[in-house]
């Protein structure tokens, strides 16, 4: 048996870990929010008491060296059929064991993507630092012009080790950029880049930060997407952070089918008859 100091002490570092978030590499275990086919009767579906630590992941993969993404925390989805999926981050407090209270996200923000991780045990967790992620980067944007493979703004690629259990060589995987949104202003996210310069004298062109114009913990975005996996990235939109305390947070999927054109127009013409009473009735007043 154990002395019972060194098991309190393995005790609290279990504890620890399990308040780690999972974002040393790219896996979606505990965050899968599922297959979905718009237009079915689908219930919003919440994932709660996540955790990150850091207040400046997000928002540090809108410059021009990109950003860690072991400063994030990744999601996924499909769809079986396009579809409006429309995504929740609300800062949220828990308590977690014996490690007390985890603050709530101060200020979140997210990127979607078509496509997804490789996924074990068919092959290894796709991380920044592995040998293909490192070659990519050097190649495409030259070498020590990058903090980590993570943009963002736009599409990326990122790669995995080789695995000798399974025979599977290191890949990369494509992640296209569908949209992103960010909770408050300028004042803290930063204004992001809108050009990214490539190692071969190119340049990519990127989309602009969303934000929602009030910081207050919580930002909403909602996308029409075709049907394929996806996989989102949430984490603090504070670009000039340095915190690396734990902070969490509520993640709410829901996915509609979007409104035929014809929906669209009937839309149109009840509001323009609501407001042609509306008008008549202050003309009579």
């Amino acid at each position: 048996m154990l002395p019972k100091t060194r098991f309190i002490i393995y005790l609290a570092a279990a504890l620890c870990a399990a308040a780690t978030p999972l974002s040393a590499h790219i896996l979606y275990t505990g965050r899968d929010f599922g297959v979905f086919t718009p237009g079915g009767s689908t219930s919003p579906v919440t994932i709660s008491q996540n955790n990150i630590s850091s207040n400046y992941g997000w928002a540090d993969g809108t410059d021009a060296d990109f950003g860690d993404s072991h400063n994030l925390l990744p999601f996924r989805f499909s769809l079986l059929s396009t579809g409006l999926v429309t995504l929740q981050i609300q800062g949220s407090s828990f308590r977690l064991g014996f490690i007390g209270t985890i603050p709530a996200m101060a200020n979140p923000g997210f990127s979607i993507f078509k496509g997804i991780a490789h996924l074990p045990p068919l092959a290894l967790e796709d991380h920044d630092t592995s040998g293909i992620s490192s070659a990519y980067m050097n190649a495409t944007y030259g070498s020590g012009n990058w903090e980590g493979c993570f943009n963002a703004l736009g599409d990326w690629k990122m790669g995995n080790d080789d695995d000798d259990d399974t025979g599977t060589p290191a890949a990369l995987s494509a992640f296209s950029y569908r949209g992103n949104a960010a909770d408050g202003t300028p004042a803290n996210y930063g204004t992001g880049a809108t050009i990214i310069p490539r190692a071969n004298g190119t340049t990519q062109t990127n989309d602009v930060i969303r934000g929602d114009g009030l910081a207050d913990g919580s930002v909403t975005g909602t996308f029409a997407l075709d049907a394929g996996d996806y996989t989102i990235l949430v984490g603090g939109a504070t670009y000039s952070g340095t915190s690396t305390a734990y902070s969490g947070f509520n993640a709410t999927l829901s996915v509609m089918a979007i409104p035929e054109p014809s929906t669209y127009g009937l839309l149109s013409l009840g509001a323009m008859v609501l407001a042609a009473t509306y008008r008549r009735r202050r003309a009579r007043g």
